[in-house]
């Protein structure tokens, strides 16, 4: 799966307390003011060795302040020019770019500790007090960004107040179900599961997506996207779906309606394929198993169907598991589940409406992501018995 990256430090949802704040200040004007009063003093002692007293006191002094005055701002705002346009990262913060997560509600004191934490900053008070003096403090954009090596105040305030920010890239698996990718896609964005399910549900949607079901379960392609961090589930089930119809294979509906399926019917058996066959090599055999079963009257027995009536087990099924009461249990119904039990592939849903010209009815798995098929029960039995001796020998 492709890396996601996102910052999961606790800085991420740092919030700055009224406490905070005196303290932050507090401390951290105590550390200017001492600044300043070295630096002037400095300044105020040269100055005094330079200019020459005359017989008016009084316009000295006034001479003096003047001088101090504009000698004190022209240095202050050349050096602030100078830090503004300067790297401004610790020299721990090394030579990759690091991530920045802005939510919803963060203060200019919250970004500016975030920024801190990454290294990406210096100093928080200057980054406070420039965002405070150019009026970036309110301007400052929700999202997740990418703070280059040697960045400076100028292009991280560029940056925020812009809203250039880059999107996660999330990698969508097959085989996964509609509560895998609900997980998979919460870690990730700003949305809550149980938000993503809603609008997985929303009959509005989906009618205006054509999806002849009362969920996208199935069809949410498997592919990585690019999801911007304030992404809507709306929007994010709008993309994915898209992303489905745009890579069916040619002509899937019409091969769907020759074999005696409908457009829903050959996704559901998809998804049966997808979670059965390891190899991509043995989709269409296995295809061409379910395809002949459907077509003789015999039940599926697909055990990835029983898996998902029982709420996606992760361990090995039991006989007692094969009788549970679900319309998903393919041991005990007859037919298609009512719906896709995963998000099939692009190999899978070509698969299920282009079988193999076999007349397999049996298949059982070698444990090595391989199967061996079968006409007869009697040779489904006699396969599974090799495979149980081989079993048995491999551990001796």
């Amino acid at each position: 799966m492709a890396k996601k990256a996102k910052i999961t430090s606790h800085t991420d949802n740092y919030k700055f307390k009224i406490t905070d704040k005196i303290w932050w200040w507090g401390s951290n004007l105590l550390a200017l003011i001492t600044s300043l009063v070295l630096t002037l003093s400095l300044l105020i002692s040269i100055l005094f060795r330079i200019v020459k007293p005359t017989s008016r006191p009084i316009l000295d002094y006034m001479r003096l302040s003047i001088i101090i005055i504009l000698a004190g701002a022209i240095f202050s705002i050349g050096i602030g020019i100078y830090i503004y346009y300067s790297p401004c990262q610790t020299s721990d913060f090394g030579d990759k770019p690091r991530d920045l997560l802005i939510r919803h509600g963060d203060s200019v004191y919250d970004i500016a500790y975030k920024l801190k934490q990454t290294e990406a900053i210096s100093s928080e008070m200057l980054f406070v007090a420039y965002a405070r003096i150019f009026g970036y403090s309110t301007k400052l954009k929700a999202g997740r960004y990418i703070i280059e090596p040697e960045s400076n105040y100028a292009k991280i305030f560029d940056m925020l107040t812009k809203g250039i920010s880059v999107p996660y890239n999330v990698t969508i698996l097959e085989g996964l179900t509609l509560d895998q990718i609900a997980d998979e896609l919460a870690a990730n964005l700003t949305f809550t599961r149980e938000q993503f399910l809603a609008a997985c549900s929303d009959k509005i949607l989906l009618d205006s997506l054509n999806v002849p079901a009362n969920n996208v379960e199935g069809y949410l392609f498997p592919d990585t996207y690019n999801f911007f961090y304030d992404e809507s589930p709306h929007s994010v089930v709008i993309k994915m779906l898209s992303n489905f119809y745009a890579n069916l294979p040619d002509s899937f509906e019409q091969k769907a309606k020759a074999r005696g399926l409908n457009f829903h019917e050959a996704i559901t058996l998809a998804s049966l394929i997808e979670r059965e066959a390891m190899l991509n090599s043995e989709r269409p055999i296995i295809s061409a198993v379910y395809h002949s079963r459907l077509k003789k009257g015999m039940r599926l027995q697909c055990d990835p169907t029983v898996i998902y009536a029982l709420g996606g087990i992760n361990r090995r099924l039991y006989y007692k598991d094969l009788k549970i009461n679900s319309p998903y249990n393919t041991y005990e119904n007859y037919g298609l589940p009512p719906g896709p039990i995963c998000s099939p592939g692009k190999a899978s849903l070509k698969a299920a409406v282009n079988p193999a010209a076999v007349d397999y009815l049996y298949f059982v798995a070698k444990g090595d992501g391989s199967h061996i098929f079968s006409r007869s029960n009697d040779e489904h039995i006699n396969a599974k018995n090799s495979i149980k001796r081989a079993q048995v020998l491999s551990r001796n």
